[in-house]
């Protein structure tokens, strides 16, 4: 074991000192990416808030402070949230008491589990150091910023995505780790130590998502598997067992837990109609360039820095196609180890079938492109390797200048995402300003009239007080995701309140005469003008 580990040492001491000059670059590239996002992960996550966002925040608060993971009388979103930043966060916020520096150090927890699965993914396959560092800077940069997009679903703020996109990769460096091919590269205690840490993360995915990363990411690669040997008469071996067996029972004990407890309403989705067929084939590959931040407004000329910006992430994601389309080609021609690259390539082309041919756009009059996330991750990495076959094939000498170029073309890249990324980051800062604003007010409860999305944002960044969005047409709570029950009646909040609308409003517009004169005007804060009373009257 020693000299085991002396030797993994001393070969990754030689690939340092043998590196060339792009593999530098590269592993610079890498260096900066994760710069950026210590940066973005450890600033004032209050100016980060987004109503999702807020609900996870809100959540991990209530969970810490009333001592439990299962809430009573708690209406989830469509999930338990426990395979997202909530995983770590929960424990990091016990201990720092602070709901904001929890999930960022929370999602630095989650990239890190990254790097280590990645690069030992591709130690495993042999891929040369410069490209093990330019994939994962490939991987762990913001794409773009919003909501539900690439950077806030994966590594930021209440990264949904993370374990779920997470369960894949770990299952492909398990099945390796139990390959009579590979297992030499792995110690016996890493091989079941990754097994672990792949059965744990899958059991909470499972409890908290119920079966969509069993059938969306784990499906997907031991099917291939199976089929791999199928197609050359193999038995059930090569790292099957026992990550198949095992993943099946962890995957419906957690399925069975996720019934018991789970308190939301998960969407249902159907077959999409024979005439929408193609209108969802055309929205599902125009989704993977949005999933890479591919969003053109139609204005931009083409020959400017957006232009070239745009230009060179619309061929990285066109390289992603062909890539696909190549690996997959050569997988069913029976190709030399490509059984095991298809794998990499699997879990997207499932979950893009299965979004083709699905009606996934519940609310929406899109297809949330989100859904691909669960495979992106493990395709760049995918993609990496075949760029490490490309460089063998040409020569190392040869192959300098293309490598290169495309280090100069993702450093473009990166630099556009992340200048985007820290464009949009502190658009939150009225957050802030109103929850400090209230604060002077001596209040238990602010009604935020109309304004879903502020109340929710202020809920989750002040927990000093009660919030809620009161709807004026009906004279009621608004309440979509992430609650207590009793927050939809107005006796759960308290006597002291202040109600706030648009200013040059007046406020019998939103409450009746009687109620408004039992209300003082005090004063704004942004575009809210605020009235306090010492009575609630809405019980």
């Amino acid at each position: 074991m020693k000299n085991l580990g002396k030797r993994i040492k001393d070969n990754s001491l030689n690939n340092l000192k043998n590196m060339r000059l792009w593999e530098f670059g590269a592993m610079l590239l890498f260096i900066v990416n994760m710069a950026g996002i210590f940066y973005f992960n450890l600033s004032d996550l209050r100016l980060s808030l987004d109503p999702d966002f807020a609900t996870v925040v809100y959540h991990l608060k209530e969970i810490v402070h009333k001592g439990t993971l299962i809430l009573p009388n708690w209406v989830a979103t469509t999930s338990m949230e426990f395979d997202s930043t909530l995983l770590f966060a929960i424990p990091l916020y016990a201990i720092t008491n602070n709901a904001f520096l929890a999930v960022g150090l929370s999602d630095l927890l989650i990239v890190f589990i990254y790097i280590t699965v990645i690069w030992s993914i591709l130690r495993v396959l042999r891929v040369r150091i410069g490209i093990r560092f330019l994939t994962l800077a490939v991987i762990i940069t913001p794409y773009n910023y919003d909501w539900l997009d690439y950077f806030k679903m994966l590594f930021f703020a209440h990264a949904n995505y993370s374990i779920k996109a997470l369960i894949p990769i770990m299952l492909v460096l398990c099945l390796m780790a139990f390959d009579d091919k590979f297992k030499s590269s792995f110690s016996k205690w890493k091989r079941y130590a990754f097994l672990g840490t792949y059965l744990f993360l899958l059991f909470v995915t499972s409890v908290s998502t119920g079966a969509y990363t069993f059938v969306c990411g784990v499906v997907p690669i031991l099917f291939v598997r199976h089929l791999s040997f199928v197609k050359k008469g193999f038995g059930l071996k090569k790292g099957l067992w026992p990550v198949t067996p095992l993943s099946a029972v962890v995957s419906f004990v957690g399925l069975y837990i996720h019934k018991k407890i789970y308190t939301g309403n998960s969407p249902v989705t159907t077959l999409v109609k024979p005439e929408d067929f193609f209108e969802n084939l055309r929205e599902v590959f125009v989704g993977v360039f949005q999933s890479f931040g591919v969003l053109i407004n139609g204005n931009e000329p083409a020959f400017s820095k957006l232009g070239l910006f745009y230009g060179l992430k619309i061929l990285f994601v066109i390289a992603l196609f062909i890539a696909t389309m190549v690996v997959t080609v050569k997988w069913f021609k029976n190709k030399k180890n490509y059984d095991y690259y298809i794998l990499f390539f699997t879990v997207i082309l499932f979950n893009m079938a299965v979004l083709i041919v699905s009606d996934m756009r519940g609310s929406n009059d899109f297809i949330p492109y989100r859904y691909l996330f669960i495979g992106l991750p493990l395709l760049l990495a995918g993609v990496g390797i075949m760029l490490d076959r490309c460089v063998s094939r040409f020569g190392d000498k040869k192959f300098v200048p293309v490598m290169s170029v495309l280090l100069i073309a993702f450093a473009y890249i990166l630099a556009g995402n992340f200048k985007e990324t820290s464009d949009n980051m502190p658009e939150k800062d009225y957050i802030v300003e109103m929850t400090e604003y209230f604060d002077t007010l001596d209040v238990d409860t602010v009604f935020i009239a109309d304004d879903r999305d502020t109340a929710v944002m202020c809920k989750a960044a002040d927990d000093t007080r009660k919030y809620a969005c009161y709807e004026s047409k009906d004279e009621s709570i608004y309440l979509e995701r992430n609650y207590y029950t009793q927050e939809k009646d107005f006796d759960y909040y308290g006597e002291k309140n202040v109600i706030a609308i648009p200013n040059f409003n007046k406020l019998t517009d939103y409450v009746s005469e009687n109620i408004a004169r039992g209300y003082r005007y005090v004063g704004e804060t942004r575009w809210l003008a605020c009235y306090v009373s010492d009575t609630n009257y809405f019980n």
